[in-house]
């Protein structure tokens, strides 16, 4: 029987553009906004190395974190394995958290974007491919469940922001709908 490796899938409605969502994932050095600044305080992005330009497969970047409920500090290497404009987006990334007797995994970030009435529907998966040396949170059994039961409270929050900032950056270009509009039809209301 093979063993299931942990994951977990986010999905959430955008009103921007499956094209806006892509090129923020692709552009690197913005991820130190809605991963970094606009995150909590106690899981975040701090740095990040990465060549100008739009990601393209092959991609290498470097980055620096914080962990929640954790002193130690995380780096990783990542590479894109994925980038098909405007639909898919993956990272592959080689995580190190700690410097003596230190933490190492690799995760599989991938961003699945499709066309969605007024916008787009982002759908986010995280899936640790390996892991050695875990701290203690991730080598115990029921540590490691609560810890993925609190993960996607991070990732959403992330999510979130990648698609608030995406939407902020796609607004001047599309044509924004009124709230009383869907799909191109009157929502008939009713004042109270």
């Amino acid at each position: 029987m093979e063993q299931q490796l942990p994951h977990l899938q986010i999905s959430k409605l955008s009103n921007a553009s499956p094209e806006a969502v892509y090129d923020l994932l692709a552009d690197l050095h913005s991820h130190l906004e809605w991963a970094g600044t606009r995150q909590t305080r106690d899981f975040h992005l701090v740095s990040l190395e990465a060549p100008p330009g739009p990601a393209t497969v092959g991609t290498t970047f470097t980055s620096t974190g914080v962990i929640p409920m954790s002193r130690r500090r995380w780096s990783d290497r990542s590479t894109v394995t994925a980038a098909d404009w405007p639909l898919k987006f993956e990272i592959t990334t080689q995580a190190r958290a700690g410097e003596r007797h230190s933490m190492t995994a690799v995760y599989r970030h991938r961003y699945e974007i499709s066309p969605a009435a007024g916008g787009s529907r982002v759908t986010y998966s995280l899936t640790q491919l390996s892991i050695a040396n875990p701290m203690h949170r991730w080598a115990l059994p029921g540590m490691r469940r609560m810890t993925w039961l609190m993960t996607p409270m991070y990732s959403g929050r992330g999510l979130r922001n990648l698609l608030a900032l995406a939407e902020e950056r796609d607004t001047p270009t599309r044509a924004v709908r009124p709230p009383s509009v869907v799909a191109g039809s009157p929502i008939h209301t009713q004042e109270m």
